[in-house]
């Protein structure tokens, strides 16, 4: 029985040898990448923009935003209440 079990096991990893082969040349990602601006170039807009006031966003301090709400805690909490007596806003979940 472990002849067998053996031969399973030997037979798997000569299967997966190839599956796991490396590739032999080396292909750069962005080799036919055209930069359309220089760096000095990119790093002049951005400081015009802040300049300008139009980046809001300076070395990664994002603001925070509310989202808000148009309706008080008292209307949600009445609509939580409505739904929790009627029972056709559960029946979506129970099929029925």
């Amino acid at each position: 029985m472990q002849v067998k079990q053996l031969i399973a096991v030997a037979a798997i990893l000569i299967a997966a040898g190839p599956a796991s082969a490396q590739q032999s040349e080396y292909i750069v990602a962005d080799a036919d990448f055209v930069p359309g601006k220089t760096r000095a170039e990119v790093m002049a807009e951005v400081l015009q923009a802040q300049a300008d006031g139009n980046l809001v966003v300076r070395d990664g301090q994002y603001p925070v935003l509310s989202a808000g709400s148009q309706r008080s805690r008292d209307e949600v909490r009445a609509e939580a209440r409505q739904a929790a007596q009627d029972r056709s806003r559960s029946n979506l979940y129970f099929g029925s």
